[in-house]
């Protein structure tokens, strides 16, 4: 009579083990899938959020470098001076324009800079000397900005926090018109320096210094 084999198999305990061991080694692999993509998505953001640092920064150097002693008339027909700093308002200049823009004329372009519900906005006029409904146009540049402040550098070398100094002294630092005995007017003065201080919620504090007129 033939020997009868008796049969072999996993008992319940052993598949028990064995789901165990893969679901553990399932949420390891889990945990270390999600920690490379969350790492990824950190890095990303971070270049993205640099990358706009940087282009912010590099419009308000290419903005302050060219800035140009030409003051500009208001909706009101009152004198505005090429270069306007106030915590409260902002700062706007008038510069030079190298390219032919829809918002130059003759040359010139008037931009500024206003921080408003922790966002900094560029702002450019379509003409220079403004009708009473001329309004900027607002462009976003930065988000999550705590501070944007502003220091001027005077031509007595003092900095001061607002342009036209409330004082008036130290702000001569224009030539005479053509080397003559005639001084460009006081609303033309420009900073020989600018200091700008942004705060962000994020990456901390950003100082540039950016050269002006002398």
């Amino acid at each position: 009579m033939p020997c009868s084999k008796k049969e072999q198999g996993f008992t319940l305990i052993e598949l028990l083990i064995a789901l165990a061991i893969s679901a553990i080694i399932s949420a390891l692999a889990y945990q270390a899938i999600n920690s490379v993509v969350n790492v990824q998505t950190q890095v990303q953001s971070s270049a993205q959020r640099m990358e706009t640092v940087q282009r912010a920064v590099w419009w308000l150097e290419q903005d302050l470098i060219q800035v140009a002693p030409r003051a500009i008339r208001d909706g009101f027909g009152s004198s505005l001076p090429a270069y306007l700093y106030r915590s409260d308002l902002g700062l706007e200049m008038t510069r030079i324009a190298q390219f032919p823009t829809p918002n130059a004329s003759g040359g010139l372009l008037r931009v500024g800079y206003r921080l408003e519900n922790n966002t900094l906005y560029r702002l450019t006029w379509s003409v220079i000397d403004r009708a009473p409904d001329s309004r900027p146009k607002k462009i976003p540049l930065l988000t999550g900005v705590k501070r944007f402040e502003v220091r001027l550098l005077d031509a007595e070398n003092q900095w001061v926090n607002s342009w036209p100094n409330e004082s008036g002294a130290g702000q001569g630092n224009l030539p005479p018109i053509g080397g003559g005995n005639i001084s460009a007017p006081p609303e033309s003065f420009l900073p020989k320096m600018t200091e700008i201080t942004i705060e962000l919620e994020t990456l901390g504090t950003i100082k540039r210094l950016f050269m002006g007129a002398f």
